[in-house]
């Protein structure tokens, strides 16, 4: 593929053989002084063929987004470059520019202004090319997006353009959650009132928006301002039955309240582990390590709790919600189907939402003296290397609940089952697995004459487990303890060789 400079060759050729403008997200960001990674470039007609072309000069990689409205990508190494026509009735870029969504969005500059623009990837907002660029008035601007810029401001161009494309109401959130600008109200008032029609949007593009809110550092506020206007309920229906749900007296809040700050306080673990957890460089380092599913996470917050509608019951005059954690993760698969996320994205947030009570429970065996080796490796099984995720969203879950009820010292008490967990896993079951095992499936196999099946896994996984607690610690000792197990579970003993 062609590095940057044959890029800007043939960007400068295209400025030079007719009229070629950099529009939108680019212009916002560069005044903004935000790294740009994408150029946005709006030519008359014939956008396709154009990049077609654009793509072969440089060897990109063409894609065509949308062959209605002749919208197309090319994609290089240092850069991507989306290609569009004149939108609609649009007979020269002004007119284009009033029919995108806000006015933080609708300026262009020329193709050949903003060239000296482009071999610098990161700009400071203060840099005198555009600084030089807006007193020269080379900024097209015909919506006001430059005072909305300056007072951090998103307002719709006009209601119209919202109804376009309704996925521009989970849009506004999105700017609204990445560069802390205030909604106007104007804009507010149409969104609430449209907030219904993002559910004619394909589910995937909601997702994409959605995630860009995940990945925001305001996260929760963000959510919290989009249930205000009915937009999060059209998105997630599911949350409908949990707002107005009180919940025993460990909480203040009701089911949906407590979720959204479940979010929060996620959000402030993130930033900040070794405020709860001790220690919390294992904690820092899954978060480093797995940045690309912390929102993920944050979805698992919010939803940790979505099955409680389904599993409300009552039990000696208390509101109880059993099994409401197997329920949400079920619940979770369906929305991660409708909302087209990949399938590892689903199984994350599937397995944290079904997982965030097992912390809870454990806490009654620390409570006694515990917990146990065999309680902390089947928690470490299940959740494999994500075990300190599981802790953060059960410390999440936890500091969000301030009812009356709450033990004052749960967050503490976690904290302490986290490094007794963690400590298990360090000090025990991780030496463990570095060692070769006792016995290998083979030699079940050839010893207790059994044929290949789920049964050699099952006593692999029990025999390993023995092995944690300290029950087995040879060969010989292996085999005499799997000839007990196999004696004492039915469906063994029926396939074990009498000659074994």
């Amino acid at each position: 593929m062609a590095d940057l400079h044959t890029v800007l060759k043939e960007l400068e050729a295209l400025s030079s053989s007719g009229e070629a403008y950099v529009a939108g997200g680019p212009v916002r960001d560069w005044l903004l002084g935000r790294k740009i990674l994408d150029l946005d470039l709006v030519v008359p007609d014939g956008a396709a063929a154009l990049a077609r072309r654009f793509a072969r000069r440089t060897t990109g990689h063409f894609v065509m987004l949308d062959e209605k409205e002749g919208v197309a990508r090319v994609v290089c190494p240092d850069i991507i470059l989306d290609f569009s026509q004149y939108r609609d009735t649009a007979n020269d870029i002004e007119e284009d520019l009033c029919q995108r969504d806000f006015t933080i969005n609708a300026m262009a500059v020329l193709l050949s202004s903003a060239l000296s623009l482009l071999d610098e990837v990161l700009l400071s907002s203060n840099h005198p090319i555009i600084r030089s660029l807006r007193n020269n008035r080379q900024i097209l601007d015909p919506t006001g997006g430059l005072a909305d810029l300056d007072n951090r401001i998103i307002r719709a161009i006009s209601r119209k353009n919202l109804e376009s494309d309704p996925l521009r109401l989970l849009r506004a959130y999105r700017f609204r959650s990445q560069l802390d600008f205030e909604i106007e109200r104007r804009t507010w008032i149409y969104i609430k009132e449209l907030s219904s029609a993002i559910g004619s949007v394909a589910p995937e593009r909601i997702s994409h928006e959605l995630g860009l809110i995940m990945e925001s550092e305001r996260t929760g506020r963000t959510l919290h301002e989009m249930i205000r206007v009915g937009l999060l309920q059209a998105i997630l229906p599911e949350i409908d039955s949990m707002e107005g749900m009180p919940q025993p007296g460990y909480h203040h809040l009701d089911v949906l309240g407590h979720s959204l700050a479940t979010v929060e306080a996620m959000e402030d673990l993130i930033a900040n582990p070794c405020r709860k957890f001790s220690p919390c460089e294992p904690v820092k380092d899954w978060i480093i390590e797995n940045s690309a599913r912390i929102p993920v996470l944050k979805l698992a917050a919010l939803f940790h709790d979505i099955g409680k509608p389904a599993c409300k019951g009552e039990k000696q005059g208390r509101t109880t919600f059993y099994r409401h954690d197997h329920i949400g993760s079920d619940m979770v698969r369906e929305i991660g189907k409708r909302l087209r996320w990949s399938r590892q994205e689903t199984a994350f947030a599937a397995k944290m939402v079904g997982l965030h009570m097992r912390p809870f429970h454990l806490l009654r065996d620390l409570r006694q003296g515990g917990p146990t080796r065999r309680a902390m490796r089947r928690l470490i099984t299940e959740t494999g290397s994500d075990y300190p995720a599981v802790f953060l969203l059960a410390m999440a879950d936890s500091m969000s609940g301030c009812g009356p009820l709450k033990p004052p010292e749960l967050d503490a008490e976690l904290a302490m089952l986290w490094e007794a967990v963690h400590t298990f896993y360090q000090d025990c079951l991780k030496p463990i697995k570095m060692r070769p095992r006792l016995l290998t499936g083979h030699d079940i196999q050839r010893i207790f004459g059994l044929s290949p099946g789920p049964l050699i896994g099952r006593a692999l996984d029990a025999l390993e487990g023995a092995r944690v607690e300290g029950t087995v610690g040879n060969r010989d000792e292996a085999v005499s303890w799997l000839r007990a197990w196999f004696d004492s579970d039915e469906a063994a003993r029926s396939e074990v060789s009498p000659r074994s």
